[in-house]
This record gives C-alpha cells, structure tokens and sequence, in this order.
C-alpha cells in the first residue's frame, strides 16, 4: 500500500480533471441464496423495479448449471443486480458471509422517498437503524442477503459543498497518507 499521493495525471499524459468520468454506476453485482426474497426487499420494499431477469450460462469452471440473474432499475438508469446458481455447492463458494457495516451500497433518495422506505422497512421487520451524519441523514437497513444498504438524504447546500470538497480533496489524501488525522468533515451545512 502507498503512503504517499502521486501528483493526478501523472500515470498518463491526460490530468484526471481534464477526463471525462463514467456517465453514471451501470450496474453493481452481488450473490444473493434467494431470488424471490431479494426481489421482495429491492422491489416492494425499496422501490426498485425489477427491470431485467436474465437465465444464463455458468462462466467456464464454476458449474454446469444456469445462474439466476436479476437487475434492479435506478432513477438514472443504473442498476442493482443479484446472481443465483442452481448448484447448491457451486452457489455455497460464492455466497459470503455478512459484510462489516462499513461495507454498503448507498442509494440516494429525498426525504419522502426515506420516510415511506422506513415505513415499509419498519412495517416487514427488517433489521435498520438511522444515523444523521451531519452531511447527510441516513436510514440503514439489512437486505436479505446481509448486505447493508443505506437510503441517503443529502442536505439543502450539497452541491456547494461537495464543489468545495472537490477543490480541496488531492490534498486532503495527502494530509492523511502523510499521518495527519485531524477530522475535516463538516459537522452540518
């Protein structure tokens, strides 16, 4: 692991702020032990429409048999997807146990869209818990699947801060590679 911040760009000719980013997250994998459970949570509980189901040939060397593959639709065309494989022994190696509750996916939503997820996370049971961060107010709940999914509401003046944040970011890595852990994440905006 580097202890040090290279200078941006100098891997290549380009500067990272003269690149052009990725448009949006096109889609993020996991495994899941129980489509129809999965489905429940993503779809009637956290809002996202199943958009793709796809019954697909087992990559070379893990099976022989199909994989479930299913694709949970964001606002901004980005997906959620979950693999099943029919093989209980081939399905057991891909599996994992439970992440650390720092290991989530973040799903940006407004106040109203939080509100009626905790009411409908509340009404099936599902294990969560809320957390103002200050720079934003998170509603935490556990899928079925053990994953930790956060349903983050950013505050009004989010955009300013976050250009802010931008300006400063190099050097805030740098500060922390070099042994500096003075906090510097703004308490409230």
């Amino acid at each position: 692991m580097s202890s040090a911040l290279t200078e941006p760009g100098t891997a290549t000719e380009t500067r990272s702020g003269d690149r052009r980013p990725p448009a949006r997250l096109h889609h993020n994998n996991f495994y899941t032990s129980d489509l129809e459970a999965t489905r429940h949570f993503y779809e009637d509980v956290a809002g996202l429409p199943l958009k793709v189901f796809w019954i697909e040939p087992v990559p070379k060397g893990q099976g022989t048999e199909q994989i479930g593959h299913a694709f949970f639709g964001l606002a901004d065309g980005g997906l959620m997807a979950f693999m099943q494989y029919t093989e209980a022994a081939v399905q057991a190696t891909q599996v994992s146990t439970q992440q650390p509750d720092s290991v989530h996916i973040a799903l940006k939503v407004d106040d109203e869209q939080q509100k009626e997820t905790r009411e409908r996370v509340e009404a099936e049971g599902y294990e969560h818990f809320f957390f103002d961060h200050g720079v934003l107010r998170s509603l935490y709940v556990r899928d079925p699947n053990g994953l930790l999914v956060e349903f983050a509401v950013d505050p009004d003046g989010h955009e300013e801060m976050y250009r802010t944040e931008a300006e400063r970011a190099h050097e805030m890595m740098r500060r922390f590679l070099a042994g500096d852990r003075t906090p510097t994440i703004p308490e409230k905006l």
